[in-house]
């Protein structure tokens, strides 16, 4: 990892302090972290590639690819425009998908790949800010079946992910409200921190894309962590600390199929970028 500005170890230092009868406490503070990109090497069409790779049968399986597929033009264009675009698109793909093997696939993911893949400095990050009196809450894209899992396996109690709403134990491909993508999940930790009696202020926030602007921005302390090219300048002109974390792993791979490999092509596809 390489730390351009900034460091965890600063947070307690850092932190501010209530008084009360002429004794002084830590004031409680939260750090916020997106999932795909900055706590993990992974993006949310990895999972979905795991998912149709894995349902059932290599009849279905590979019907639900081919459906993904087909609707790679329209992902290209809802990219261009905005995240929630994306999601929206994205998530109509799991539509006729059960609850139960969803659920089912999402700890599998969880434990065959996204562990594999999370940054091993982004572990001792969140550790460092616990330690920091920083209480952990992801806030994330990526769909809460697979977010479940991860929380629980990482010990966060806390989570906002996308939902799928479901209709007779089948995914519907719609979204429940809110849609985690731009200012929704600002919104989201404004409310997360009103309810807990906790000032934005004194929390931190992490991610790495530049649609996490909204996000970042309303944190007292925001992060920017392996940025793209946009959020990395706003960050640069707006003096926030920046966060590079190493890969560290191996590639993996899944009955023969290098799924980071395939993940990355689609990537390309949809905005260009490796």
């Amino acid at each position: 990892m390489s730390v351009l500005k900034g460091d965890s170890r600063t947070h307690g230092r850092r932190r501010a302090a209530a008084t009360a009868n002429g004794k002084t406490h830590p004031r409680r503070a939260l750090a916020f972290y997106d999932v795909d990109g900055t706590l993990i090497d992974l993006n949310l069409l990895h999972s979905a590639l795991f998912v149709f790779g894995n349902i059932g049968e290599w009849s279905g399986r590979i019907g639900y690819l081919a459906s993904f597929a087909a609707r790679l033009p329209s992902l290209y264009l809802a990219e261009r425009r905005d995240r929630y675009l994306l999601n929206i698109a994205l998530f109509e793909a799991f539509k006729g998908v059960s609850r139960d093997r969803l659920f089912s696939l999402g700890e599998e993911y969880c434990d065959r790949v996204m562990i594999g893949h999370l940054y091993p400095r982004a572990a001792e990050l969140i550790e460092a800010n616990r330690a920091a009196g920083l209480e952990p809450v992801l806030v994330t894209g990526s769909p809460d079946f697979i977010v479940a899992p991860f929380a629980e396996r990482l010990g966060i109690k806390s989570w906002a992910a996308n939902r799928l709403v479901f209709s007779r134990g089948r995914a519907t491909g719609r979204l429940h409200a809110p849609v985690m993508a731009g200012d929704a999940k600002a919104e989201w930790c404004a409310e997360y921190c009103a309810r807990h009696g906790v000032g934005l202020a004194d929390c931190w926030g992490y991610a790495d894309s530049h649609y996490d602007l909204p996000f970042l921005a309303v944190m007292g302390h925001p992060v920017a962590v392996n940025p793209d090219r946009r959020l990395a300048a706003i960050a640069a002109a707006r003096q926030w600390p920046l966060l590079r974390f190493d890969k560290g792993e191996p590639r993996r791979t899944l009955g023969g199929i290098d799924r980071a490999a395939v993940g990355e092509w689609l990537e390309r596809k949809l905005n260009g970028a490796a």
